[in-house]
């Protein structure tokens, strides 16, 4: 990793998994479900976004954006998107995050934050 930024959102994605895994639990979701998970990152200007959206899109197949909100002078930028339906259970989410954190780290250093990650039960 570059920093100690990405660092600190590894160790927080990692201990936000413990409380996503319990709430799926509470729902319902075993480690037999299949599930999408739903990113989204924040970043630092447009030409960020874009590079990071092209970077998830060589490195996966998932459905990924680039989206914006707010006025012209107080623009945000951030990448939203959607794994393909795929097993979870807590090992599967941490490796997942240990994953996609460093890459974004390596690659993307414009990256501000990982705003979250959800899953949501397969259709």
């Amino acid at each position: 990793m570059q920093d100690a930024h990405y660092e600190t959102i590894l160790a927080k994605q990692l201990a936000m998994n413990r409380h996503t895994w319990a709430a799926l639990q509470k729902h319902g979701v075993t480690a037999e479900s299949t599930l999408r998970l739903d990113f989204s990152y924040n970043a630092a200007s447009r030409k960020a976004a874009e590079s990071l959206c092209a970077l998830v899109r060589e490195q996966t197949d998932y459905e990924v954006n680039v989206e914006s909100s707010g006025s012209f002078l107080r623009r945000k930028w951030r990448v939203e998107g959607k794994t393909r339906e795929t097993a979870v259970s807590p090992e599967i989410l941490d490796q997942w995050v240990t994953w996609m954190v460093p890459l974004l780290a390596k690659n993307v250093p414009a990256i501000l934050t990982v705003e979250e990650h959800r899953c949501e039960p397969g259709a």
